[in-house]
């Protein structure tokens, strides 16, 4: 017990004394600028060595610089301007710098005087980490459902958030939208469909530049809708089969005949969630009949699995031939509309005869008669 109180007597005396004679000054300064900590030491103090302290203890000793790390020495410089002014000057300042900075000075008797507080708050520009989206499907955006997206930002001082859809070039706001909403971070799309603006953009703004910004993306999940369209080129003697899905997610989407798949289709991306299968058949006038059969368009997502199908048969190749038989007739005169017209114009010739001996009949005969009288 005796060797314990020697102990803590020993170490008590052997220990410095801190005593405070200071007070607090704040600062703020941008990422990357520098922060000057000034330390007026009381005229008591005028003749004594200063040590700084900083959230990581101590920082600087004036002659040699012991106790910062090798990287950050060249960031830490000491000023001693007038017998009562030291400054430690900090260059290239980030968010790690950030907390209390004491200037102290030390007495013979081990006695520690803090003569000066700095808080350092280092403004940093805002920083969007995530925009998160909140469904009652667990992340599957289903139409006709609510939706919910979180703007999450960080930076000092906090930023504040601002919604933009720019499709729309405006910020939301109660007057422009009932449908879309937002409180403070947050963005509610109360229905949400197809027909709904697809990009919404977070703009984080604290005052120190540069703003951020980020676009998220939203698709609704539709289940497999299908529209099977054919045309006909009589000219080319060709089949198109043109199969329109609309979809998202889209697993799957195939053409086939017979139920085996076809290979030698053109897929075309008409938006996010709608697409066209195109499949063209060439009439071979030798052997037509390698055509023919059940034609079926499928598309498959986890939603369902939707079909159509057209049947391409002996009807479709007599509308061919009736077509050109047509054209046929109709370019190639035949003998008997020849000869027709030829009579026509022989009729408009003599009918033109008979009008000009009447006409001169009956307009100067009685020009003459008046003359000779």
């Amino acid at each position: 017990m005796s060797l314990s109180v020697i102990l803590f007597i020993l170490l008590l005396f052997s220990s410095s004394i801190i005593t405070f004679d200071d007070y607090l000054e704040n600062l703020s300064v941008n990422t990357g600028e520098t922060a000057t900590f000034i330390c007026d030491l009381p005229e008591r103090y005028s003749n004594k060595l200063v040590d700084f302290y900083g959230p990581t203890g101590r920082l600087l000793v004036k002659k040699t610089g012991e106790n910062i790390g090798s990287d950050d020495r060249t960031r830490f410089m000491l000023e001693h301007i007038y017998a009562w002014t030291w400054s430690l000057i900090l260059s290239d300042v980030s968010d790690d710098d950030a907390g209390e900075y004491t200037c102290r000075i030390s007495s013979n008797n081990r006695t520690l005087t803090i003569i000066k507080r700095f808080n350092l708050t280092v403004l940093t520009p805002p920083k969007i980490v995530d925009i998160t989206i909140e469904s009652t499907n667990h992340g599957i955006l289903i139409e006709n459902e609510q939706i919910m997206l979180k703007c999450l930002a960080r930076g000092i001082p906090q930023p504040k958030i601002l919604w933009e859809i720019p499709e729309k070039k405006f910020l939301i706001n109660k007057k422009h939208d009932r449908n879309i909403i937002i409180y403070d971070n947050k963005l509610i799309i109360r229905n949400f469909s197809r027909t709904t603006p697809m990009n919404y953009q977070c703009i984080a703004d604290n005052g120190i530049p540069p703003r951020d910004t980020r676009t998220r993306h939203l698709v609704p999940a539709i289940p497999p809708e299908m529209i099977v369209q054919s045309s006909l080129s009589r000219f080319s003697s060709q089949i198109l089969l043109n199969c329109t899905i609309i979809a998202r997610p889209l697993t799957s989407a195939k053409w086939k005949r017979n139920r085996i798949e076809i290979n030698n289709i053109k897929r075309i991306e008409i938006n996010d969630y709608t697409i066209q299968l195109i499949l063209l058949l060439q009439i071979d006038p030798l052997n037509y009949t390698n055509m023919f059969g059940m034609y079926e368009c499928q598309a498959e997502n986890q939603f369902k699995v939707a079909k159509a199908f057209i049947i391409i048969d002996e009807t479709i190749l007599s509308n061919i031939t009736i077509g050109k038989q047509a054209r046929i007739s109709s370019s190639s005169p035949t003998y008997a509309q020849i000869e027709l017209l030829l009579n026509g114009s022989l009729c408009l010739t003599y009918n033109f005869y008979v009008i000009l001996f009447i006409n001169i009949l009956f307009v100067n005969y009685p020009t003459g008669f008046y003359n000779k009288r």
